[in-house]
């Protein structure tokens, strides 16, 4: 058995920004793990990317282009299960002006920004024990219910709630064909069964569904930007390799 810290994640909206457009801000369905990472380093008082970036503003020598919070946690292994009453994410897109002046060089200097926000997110997120400090002092923070910094999902319109938070004991070498978690693409040998019709026809709950999402994974000091890898949310059964699964009761994990 191997000790996890256990919480809930949600908000009323959110926005986990895809980089793929700069006309609409697209979402992803999931925290991927380097915002996780983000979110616990604000809740311990870790430093972010501003902090990085302003203090080479101020010319002072960066030994590590990396943000604290992610120099710090990034050998944390987390597992993200999606919680929702449909078999979809429900989102919407959001259009608002920014009228600072400076925003656009257009005539009257007003730029339209138009954002796709998930509805009512929320994910089970478990954080796996290690021997870093970090870890037991992410489990005091979470349970005595204390930020140094307030944590949100994507931006600070969109406050993150936290709560039912547990520590809990994990099963350690399961067999399993079906994971509760998203999983990398990379842990999964095979997988079957028919797929999920997503225009959501009638008896669309007792058939099949696969959702996958290429997410960020890591960040890299070289280029300045994130290593990615593909995530797969599912029901089907799958034949996997069973290195990073880990079992809470009836839910099977993926950890990475």
């Amino acid at each position: 058995m191997v000790q996890a810290i256990k919480f809930e994640l949600s908000s009323n909206m959110g926005i986990i920004k895809k980089p793929d457009s700069n006309e609409t801000y697209y979402t992803y369905n999931y925290p991927h793990k380097i915002m996780l990472l983000g979110i616990l380093g604000a809740i311990i008082g870790l430093n972010g990317y501003n902090y990085t970036a302003f203090q080479k503003y101020l010319g002072k020598n960066v030994e590590n282009e990396l943000p604290e919070f992610y120099t710090k946690l990034c050998n944390l292994k987390i597992s993200i299960v999606p919680s929702f009453t449909e078999t979809y994410f429900r989102k919407k897109i959001q259009t608002f002006n920014n009228s600072v002046g400076y925003a656009s060089d257009e005539q009257g200097n007003n730029l339209v920004v138009k954002e796709q926000w998930l509805e009512n997110p929320k994910w089970q997120i478990y954080v796996l024990k290690n021997e870093m400090p970090e870890w037991e002092k992410i489990k005091e923070y979470l349970e005595d219910r204390k930020c140094e910094y307030i944590p949100y999902i994507g931006k600070n319109d969109h406050f993150a709630e936290i709560k039912n938070i547990e520590t809990i004991e994990l099963q350690e070498n399961v067999n399993e064909n079906n994971v509760n978690s998203i999983i990398s693409n990379k842990a999964i040998k095979s997988i079957s069964g028919e797929i999920y019709d997503i225009l959501g026809f009638e008896n669309s709950y007792d058939k099949k569904y696969e959702y996958r999402e290429i997410l960020p994974t890591e960040l890299s000091a070289k280029i300045g930007y994130c290593n990615f890898e593909q995530f797969i949310f599912t029901n089907k059964e799958m034949e996997l390799d069973n290195r990073n699964i880990f079992k809470d009761k009836d839910k099977v994990l993926y950890f990475f």
